[in-house]
């Protein structure tokens, strides 16, 4: 079904009853909410990003990976949103916050963004697995020693965040009260409430200190390697280089890890599979990454020119969001038995083409190891909660539960 009316192309804001993205991104059955777009629009459907500020999504997974790997239709710079160059977007608004244009790989396109990327494709390649592999599991030993010794805990805030944060900080070269202030700062930008635009200047000030401290005494971290990399022209680059790899890495390690916590603690049956080895912690982490993206909606791409996705008419302007949660699930790429498509990599969960995620083998291991760590404990462990009250976190960009009570037996 095309946006048509009357012989004439509707444009995207003239389409009355968008859902918002967040609805989506937080529903109980998410799967459930998609299809209603589809059924009624295809594999392209109207949102909003917030209340009157809309965009396409992608739902298709031939579409999703259209947008993702079309560079000459469509761009990651959001100078090219029309409601950005035009100001139809408030200055300080929760899209804002996330989608405003910055001095990061991930706002950039082409030579720029190939100059940008790598410094951090290099100091990825660079860490040390083993030392990566001994930060963590200390960190996961005594947060699991400290929880059972007290007997509950909410493992989202005191695992599956405090054991990434620690991790982050550790990596960075920042003081854990700073890379503490860091996942308070990037919740909040990404909450889409009055708190996000406040906290994109708290975030830049924290950086902009954090850098500069980093260059006056620069260590064994991966942000004095960013320093020191001849590929960044100034200390800007270097705040959006440090910035993109805390929030991305905090996002997707968050979301997975407290979601493969919730789906062993809230389905006996899978559990029983990945404590009893029937099922191995590699296969049922990819598993609940491509069915339950942590990231469920990657950041929108901005068309270059008028065009058309999934038979609907994409004006110069208009924003596309991939939702790689929709595409994954898309049933051109599905099997009639979803065990079959365990260790399947077809999924778009880690994106796609240019800006697909750089940290391809060091998330995977630090996840693994977090939740390896949980799943030699889970006997142990069991929600003090009925699974149908856990909520979700409120967040178009992210998935995962607020909160998992527990206690320890």
């Amino acid at each position: 079904m095309s946006l048509t009316a009357a012989g004439r192309v509707v444009r995207l804001e003239e389409v009355a009853d968008r859902p918002l993205l967040a609805d989506l991104a937080g529903a109980r059955d998410p799967r459930a909410g998609y299809a209603a777009l589809r059924s009624r629009w295809g594999a392209v459907a109207p949102v909003d990003l917030e209340p009157g500020v809309p965009a396409w999504l992608a739902l298709g997974y031939d579409e999703v990976r259209t947008v993702l790997r079309n560079e000459v239709l469509f761009s990651r710079d959001s100078r090219a949103w029309r409601y950005e160059a035009e100001r139809l977007v408030a200055w300080r608004s929760p899209s804002r916050a996330v989608l405003a244009q910055r001095d990061s790989v991930h706002d950039r396109d082409g030579a720029e963004h190939r100059r940008l990327r790598a410094p951090v494709a290099d100091v990825l390649a660079g860490v040390d697995e083993k030392r990566l592999t001994r930060t963590v599991s200390v960190a996961c030993t005594s947060a699991l020693e400290r929880l059972a010794a007290r007997g509950e805990a909410d493992l989202v805030a005191d695992y599956a965040v405090d054991v990434p944060v620690r991790v982050l900080a550790d990596l960075l070269g920042m003081t854990l009260a700073d890379a503490r202030r860091m996942h308070e700062l990037t919740v909040e930008q990404r909450s889409g409430t009055d708190a996000a635009y406040p906290a994109v200047a708290a975030m830049e000030n924290l950086l902009a200190t954090f850098v500069a401290g980093r260059r006056a005494e620069p260590g064994d971290d991966l942000t004095s390697q960013l320093l020191a990399h001849d590929q960044h022209a100034n200390d800007l680059e270097v705040m959006g280089a440090v910035g993109l790899l805390f929030r991305t890495a905090h996002d997707a390690e968050v979301a997975w890890i407290a979601t493969a916590m919730q789906r062993m603690l809230a389905d006996p049956g899978f559990g029983a599979k990945v404590h009893g080895g029937r099922l191995s912690l590699d296969d049922a982490l990819d598993e609940i990454a491509r069915g339950t993206p942590p990231i469920p909606h990657l950041l929108p791409r901005y068309a270059l020119t008028d065009s058309e996705l999934g038979g609907q008419p994409i004006a110069a302007g208009d924003a596309v969001v991939p939702a790689v949660a929709a595409a994954n699930a898309d049933a051109a790429v599905q099997s009639a038995d979803p065990w079959e498509q365990v260790d399947s990599r077809f999924h778009l969960t880690w994106g796609l083409g240019a800006h697909a995620c750089p940290a391809h083998r060091t998330a995977p291991l630090i996840t693994r190891l977090v939740v390896g760590h949980f799943v030699g404990r889970v006997a142990d462990i069991e929600l003090s909660v009925e699974p149908g009250d856990i909520e979700l976190a409120r967040s178009a960009w992210s998935r995962y539960p607020r909160e998992l009570p527990v206690r320890f037996r």
